[in-house]
């Protein structure tokens, strides 16, 4: 019995389904990274043959391939212009030096010396005696005919280091002066003093050169070994080349091969406790439902399980987005994204941390929570589904074209996670009935489906208690505007008020509202009989709801709807019609309760109140509608009715506030036109 009574403990059930999660998601990771090793060396005679697992860079390749790229770009190299601006004026600085000689009384040696202390032009002393010898008209010839010249020789390419262009330079120089019309002196002049001058104006850049070679390297697309493919042949010797390809697959045995299990159980784990201690932090109400947490947990293993059966065709056609939009609907969407992105993780390492389907999964995870927060109609699964696989085909398109500049894989790719997004709705649909069933949690789905005016409950409510159905009508457009201002579930608002009075149908012509034209049969019976049937109809209510097979939530929302509310008018008849007013119980004209305990479920039962209250008010104006609101508000707050659910004051302002708009557009004034004759007159006819 001990034994029996602690697995019933909820901490030891918690504790059962997170290791037997570990276990599953551990055990699917391993098929998925843990592969057979082979234990070999270089000359080894294959076997059999040895395929790829995977799909694998071929390393050896690629870097030759890059190196090949990289050794065809050629130096790059930076023309100095400064050099030839700096000749030319070494030009005129040697000519300024001997001109001013020219009218020198200093000797020849002497002026020797002058041109050596004041140029920087390496002349020998018999090249200076010739210069120094020349007159003002030679020395201006052969200074025009060395400029030009070298103006010309420096516009070449002479790169540093590289002889051959120098000489290329000094042959250009000897050959223009040869070809001038000067003397043969003069031109023997010139080309020495132009050969002395010769000097590198091209650099080496070798920045630019790395950067170029850089980008030869980057423009290398890897070389790819494709899943399948041989890498050793069964009878031939194994290369050094096939070992770097059998260590990148994973396929030799080493001493780091031991340790793959125990960094899978690390991953796994920290995963697992993340999204457990995220939603222990957060969502402390889903934590302590069993149901809900067990539910998180086999939608996770299910996403891990789908992510590895449909990699083996492409991790592409993975449906990403259907345990994120199924987390949401069963749910709700906050857990969704969290758990969702925390479990992207996971699904990276089933397909090999492929960091597309990585990104693709966060995206998946973002999109089909927040496309599913507001569901309407069954449809729009299917059209979030086309939004993502849209997101999708974009996300593949800007990643796959930055990866690869192979088209017609990256056009595949974006092909297949556009039907992923696809099969990930269908799923979604095929999933989600199941879930509800097992785990009795009803979808805004399900609520949709009981919102149908064809539902069997509401066309007998319709036929059976037409003013209660016009009640419930207005009743459920009250509920839904309020739940959306205080972050309730609008759609459990508003079916909620659907069938919040079902249980008037087994006596409507006790109820106000199913009384137009008729007595009131209340007049006839004791007060006390008067409360017990106005308050049975939570009762029969409930009895109808179990006998239509309604869910928890809808059955809940009718046995909450009162609370523990007085039946006022009862009380206080049966107080004044009684001789002893002090022995008439206020418990005997309560509801049974209990008190609301959702948000919904007191919205709706401020709506009630407030639609019966205003429907009362004989000639209804802005100001009466407004205090009788407040009224009916202040009332159930001063009788501890909304004590059990979570709104705020700042909620019942809000909910104040979105009952008074709603109803002054139902209770508005109408405009009185006036009588046919009256407008006659005004016209004066």
């Amino acid at each position: 019995m001990k034994i029996m009574s602690r697995i019933e403990s909820n901490d030891l059930k918690k504790l059962i389904t997170f290791i037997l999660t570990f276990i599953f998601i551990s055990a699917i990771l391993m098929t998925s990274l843990v592969t057979k090793k082979y234990n070999l060396e270089a000359g080894d005679i294959a076997k059999f043959d040895i395929k790829a697992p995977k799909e694998v860079t071929d390393t050896l390749k690629t870097k030759e391939k890059q190196q090949q790229k990289e050794e065809s770009v050629p130096l790059q190299y930076n023309k100095n212009l400064e050099i030839k601006k700096e000749t030319l004026e070494q030009i005129d600085s040697l000519f300024f030096r001997a001109n001013k000689l020219l009218e020198s009384a200093l000797d020849e040696s002497h002026k020797i010396q002058d041109i050596r202390e004041n140029t920087q032009i390496n002349l020998s002393e018999e090249e200076i005696k010739i210069l120094v010898s020349l007159d003002d008209k030679q020395l201006k010839s052969l200074q025009e005919n060395l400029k030009v010249i070298m103006n010309k020789v420096l516009d070449m390419d002479i790169r540093e280091d590289n002889e051959e262009d120098i000489k290329k330079a000094q042959d250009a120089i000897a050959v223009k002066f040869n070809s001038s019309k000067l003397s043969r002196n003069l031109r023997d002049l010139g080309i020495r003093i132009g050969i002395l001058m010769v000097k590198p104006n091209f650099f080496y850049d070798e920045e630019k050169t790395n950067e170029l070679k850089a980008e030869a390297k980057k423009s290398v697309q890897p070389i790819v070994i494709k899943k399948g493919q041989i890498i050793v042949k069964e009878g031939e010797p194994v290369t050094d080349r096939d070992l770097i390809i059998l260590k990148d697959l994973g396929l030799l045995d080493s001493e780091d091969n031991k340790y793959i299990y125990l960094n899978i159980a690390a991953l796994v784990l920290l995963v697992m406790f993340l999204q457990w201690f995220y939603i222990y932090k957060y969502y402390k109400e889903i934590y302590n439902d069993y149901s809900k947490l067990i539910l998180l947990n086999i939608l996770t293993c299910i996403s891990i399980l789908l992510g590895r059966t449909i990699s083996i065709i492409s991790p592409f056609l993975i449906p990403l987005a259907c345990i994120p939009m199924l987390i949401t609907l069963l749910i709700n969407y906050k857990i969704s994204i969290a758990s969702s992105i925390i479990n992207s993780i996971l699904l990276s390492a089933v397909v090999q941390f492929n960091i597309e389907i990585t990104l693709l999964a966060i995206l998946n995870s973002i999109l089909g929570a927040v496309a599913l927060k507001r569901l309407q109609q069954r449809n729009d699964i299917l059209y979030a589904s086309l939004f993502i696989g849209i997101m999708n085909i974009i996300l593949t398109f800007t990643v796959g074209f930055l990866l690869s500049n192979n088209v017609v894989e990256v056009l595949k790719r974006s092909g297949y996670s556009f039907i992923g997004s696809i099969m990930a709705a269908i799923l979604t649909v095929g999933f989600l009935p199941f879930f509800e069933s097992t785990f009795d949690i009803v979808t805004n789905i399900k609520l949709l489906e009981l919102s149908n005016p064809n539902h069997p409950v509401q066309k007998k409510l319709l036929l059976e208690a037409p003013g209660t159905y016009h009640h419930s009508v207005l009743v459920a457009n009250l509920a839904e505007v309020a739940a959306e201002q205080v972050g309730g579930n609008p759609v459990l608002a508003r079916v909620a008020a659907y069938y919040h009075d079902i249980g008037k149908i087994k006596r409507p012509m006790f109820f106000k509202e199913n009384q137009v034209g008729r007595d009131n049969p209340h007049d006839k019976i004791n007060p006390n009989l008067s409360t017990l049937i106005i308050t049975s109809h939570v009762k029969d209510g409930i009895e109808i709801a179990k006998e239509y097979k309604l869910p928890k939530v809808i059955r809940d929302a009718i046995e909450q709807h009162h609370g523990t509310s007085l039946v006022k008018y009862f009380y206080v008849t049966a107080k004044n019609n009684s001789e002893r007013p002090e022995e008439i119980k206020e418990e005997d004209f309560r509801y049974s309760g209990p008190i609301p305990t959702s948000k919904e479920n007191a919205i709706l039962m401020l709506a009630d109140g407030v639609e019966a209250a205003v429907r009362s008010i004989s000639e209804p104006t802005k100001g009466k509608i407004e205090e009788m609101v407040n009224n009916i508000i202040k009332a159930r707050v001063n009788e501890s009715q909304l004590d059990n659910c979570d709104l705020t004051l700042k909620d019942l302002d809000k909910i104040r506030a979105a009952f008074l708009k709603a109803l002054s557009g139902i209770y508005h004034q109408r405009i009185e036109y006036p009588s046919e004759n009256k407008v006659h007159e005004l016209k004066g006819e």
